[in-house]
């Protein structure tokens, strides 16, 4: 044997001697135990108490099996227990009440909790029904019924059509009125014109700073001719102009003008209306045709049209 493995494999006199050796210890390992056995037959010992256990159990399962068929079924029929089913069962068994709904046409307003229960609610649903009652929860139209959270979709289309609610007058919740002491209306009139910041703070809507930016917008248009033109300040809201407009009028006028004859374009940019667009223009015109003899020169000027000219007139003088 070993002449026909030297043609493939190459051993030494020891890794002959081991390989032997690891054959041999192999076939007494599978040899040994099969001898073994066949001489020392394995003793089996019966387990009477665990066996009687088993028994006891079984047969108390079948008879409450027979007993619930029974009573559920009228059937006496016998049930045999199947012990390797993989189920879980307890050696006590708790008696199963059948639950018998009762309907009949009901106002929700006037049952309790007795009543709620043969309608088929547990007695926990319906302690809450009535604990909501209590609290002030009323019934003035069958779907009243599905709000209550214990109820829920199913129970509720079951039972609507048994509901029957009586046209109550229930008594309205009186809830305490606050009396606001009535604010006096100011009916004194503020000239834009004259008023300085402290009066239009005064005016409700008007705070320091809306009052500052009025005071310096009428500065640099020379003063107001109309109330409406307060709107021209920057952010000022309409809601608060809309409040005050009949209380704001114009009875004083004496408007600051710019001469368009001496004022040079940086002056007349300054002015809201003509800005510093308008004044270049105003200025090269006035430069390459001379002085302007009146102030409706201005409309022989191409961009400036009559709708500009009308708010720049009042403003604007040659003199």
């Amino acid at each position: 044997m070993w002449q026909w493995l030297e043609k493939y494999f190459t051993f030494t006199q020891g890794e002959k001697t081991g390989t032997l050796l690891l054959i041999l210890l192999s076939i007494l390992t599978f040899i040994v135990p099969s001898v073994y056995f066949y001489f020392q037959p394995v003793e089996h010992f019966a387990n009477s108490s665990y066996d009687k256990e088993v028994a006891a159990f079984v047969d108390e399962y079948n008879q409450r099996k027979q007993l619930a068929q029974a009573d559920t079924l009228g059937d006496s029929s016998s049930y045999n227990f199947n012990p390797y089913a993989n189920v879980y069962l307890s050696s006590q068994f708790a008696k199963r009440e059948k639950k018998v709904i009762a309907y009949f046409n009901f106002d929700p307003n006037k049952i309790g909790v007795a009543e709620w229960m043969q309608l088929g609610f547990s007695e926990k649903q319906a302690s809450s029904i009535e604990k909501a009652k209590a609290k002030g929860f009323k019934f003035y139209k069958p779907e009243d019924l599905n709000r209550i959270h214990v109820v829920g979709e199913e129970n509720y289309s079951r039972l609507s059509a048994y509901i029957k609610i009586e046209p109550t007058n229930f008594p309205k919740k009186e809830y305490a009125k606050t009396v606001y002491p009535e604010k006096k209306k100011e009916k004194y009139a503020v000239d834009i014109n004259t008023a300085d910041s402290s009066l239009f703070e005064q005016q409700r809507g008007i705070g320091p700073s809306l009052a500052s930016r009025i005071v310096k917008y009428r500065t640099r248009l020379g003063g107001f001719i109309l109330p409406e033109q307060i709107k021209e300040v920057w952010n000022f809201p309409d809601s608060t102009y809309q409040s005050l407009k009949d209380r704001f009028v114009v009875n004083e006028i004496s408007l600051k003008k710019i001469n368009i004859n001496t004022a040079d374009f940086k002056t007349m940019g300054t002015h809201p209306y003509i800005n510093y667009t308008y004044a270049k223009v105003i200025d090269a015109y006035r430069k390459q045709h001379g002085n302007f003899k009146a102030v409706s020169d201005l409309k022989k000027i191409v961009v400036i049209n009559d709708s500009l000219y009308r708010r720049i007139e009042p403003y604007v003088t040659v003199e």
